[in-house]
């Protein structure tokens, strides 16, 4: 006997589901998609400020820097070099009374033979000396923190350079004359200690010429380095000019 199907059924199907497909993935809409999209560009509007705020603040940052190093550079190749003044009569006879100054002795010349680095000469007339025998190498100009040897100074004396030594001067005053020198680094100028001198002060010399002085001051210095150093020392009386 034959089964016969209700109509309408497949044998083996299976019934229809009633339940709706699912939707698909789309960016929500309506008032909470809008919120979203918000935030999201607030927030690369953020992340662009915060970049620009630490861009600007790297530039500033080498800008200050770069600023810094030129004004290291600035201050240390600033001249702070005294120059030298040129007073008239009566300033420098004011000065010499401030500083204790004496008046420019001038000395008879004593000699100029060159002598061995063994040997002393026996004919100086004056201490420091100013003129007599001496080293046949003079020293070079500049600014010297030890004693040197006055047997080489004589010889920068006949070559027409003025020479200061000091002993036992404050600081400052000392400070006063190395930048004195510093104006004159190009010049016949030799400036160093020297224990050897008669009393405390600064002597300072040229060829047979010597002026002695309790304090530094910046005219009395001028007005001897004005006198005798060569080329413009008018006064200048040493043998060999245009040695240099």
């Amino acid at each position: 006997m034959v089964d016969q199907q209700k109509p309408g059924k497949a044998k083996g199907a299976k019934p229809a589901s009633n339940r709706p497909a699912p939707a698909s993935k789309k960016q929500p809409k309506g008032p909470a998609g809008k919120g979203k999209l918000a935030k999201g560009a607030a927030a690369r509007r953020e992340a662009e400020r915060r970049r620009r705020k630490r861009a600007i603040a790297w530039t500033a940052g080498g800008v200050v820097v770069v600023l810094a190093l030129v004004g290291v550079i600035l201050w240390q190749g600033r001249d702070t070099s005294i120059k030298l003044t040129n007073p008239d009569a009566a300033q420098l006879a004011a000065a010499t009374r401030a500083a204790g100054a004496s008046q420019v002795r001038q000395f008879a010349e004593a000699g100029r033979d060159h002598i061995g680095a063994d040997a002393q000469p026996r004919n100086w007339n004056s201490q420091p000396p100013t003129s007599g025998d001496h080293l046949g190498t003079p020293l070079q100009r500049g600014i010297y923190r030890d004693q040197q040897d006055e047997r080489a100074l004589v010889h920068n004396l006949e070559h027409g350079y003025v020479v200061l030594q000091y002993k036992n001067l404050p600081a400052d005053q000392v400070e006063t004359l190395t930048r004195i020198a510093e104006g004159l680094s190009e010049d016949k100028l030799v400036l160093a200690p020297y224990e050897g001198l008669p009393s405390d002060g600064l002597t300072m010399t040229a060829w047979r010429h010597l002026q002695t002085s309790q304090r530094v001051n910046i005219d009395v210095v001028s007005a001897f380095i004005n006198d005798f150093m060569v080329p413009r020392g008018a006064k200048s009386v040493a043998p060999e000019k245009n040695a240099i």
